[in-house]
């Protein structure tokens, strides 16, 4: 059995950061925009395309959704060829998430992986979920890009409000509500190896 670890994050908490140490510590594989460039790649979609569309929904399935004609988990229905590049993304996105899931223990970040792989076979799954104050957010952000905290501010609320969205649209459920993960964990509060080491714990406890 796969053990695999999702890791939601709200923008500049380190949930990326937070996945990198955990996946090298445990020897995991690590995916995070390498799952966009895997999808595009397996379904001809080109790279240009797909810049500004990562995370972000389309409302495109609205109708057939609400219909029932169409399953956001398959790329088999017949609106597929017809769909905005975005939610042909999401679907060869979760192909290529359920692939990885099934080869290797992994940790992937973000992209809805918990929603496409819990009802998976075969692996055994802990989501995880990071978070912090918007303003600890917007100064790592701003010191990141060289930008002031104004707009570092504007782009965490931004950047958050597209991947609720994204979420909300997709899974059909809340973006970062407690009952959707493991754990869940302030970065603000420690340190983020400390936060990576109490993933790590709490995975080498289910291993016994």
């Amino acid at each position: 059995m796969k053990r695999i670890i999702t890791i939601g994050r709200q923008y500049g908490s380190a949930g990326h950061d937070i996945g990198e140490i955990i996946a090298r510590e445990l020897g995991y594989a690590l995916y995070d925009k390498e799952l966009v460039e895997m999808a595009a790649k397996k379904n001809n979609i080109s790279p240009e395309a797909l810049k500004h569309i990562d995370e972000k929904a389309t409302s495109s399935l609205l109708y057939s959704l609400a219909s029932g004609s169409y399953s956001v988990r398959g790329m088999s229905g017949p609106l597929y060829y017809e769909m905005p590049i975005n939610d042909k993304l999401f679907l060869a996105q979760s192909e290529v998430i359920k692939k990885v899931a099934a080869e290797e223990n992994c940790v992937i970040i973000g992209r809805c992986s918990d929603y496409v792989l819990e009802d998976v076979e075969g692996i055994d799954l802990t989501n995880v979920f990071i978070y912090a104050s918007v303003d600890w957010r917007a100064q790592r952000v701003a010191d990141a890009y060289g930008l002031s905290l104004k707009k570092a501010k504007e782009r965490v609320n931004k950047t958050d409000k597209q991947r609720k969205t994204y979420y909300s649209y997709y899974a059909n459920r809340t973006w970062g509500a407690i009952e959707n993960y493991d754990i869940c964990i302030n970065s603000q509060k420690t340190t983020i190896e400390r936060a990576a080491q109490l993933i790590i714990d709490y995975i080498r406890g289910i291993e016994g």
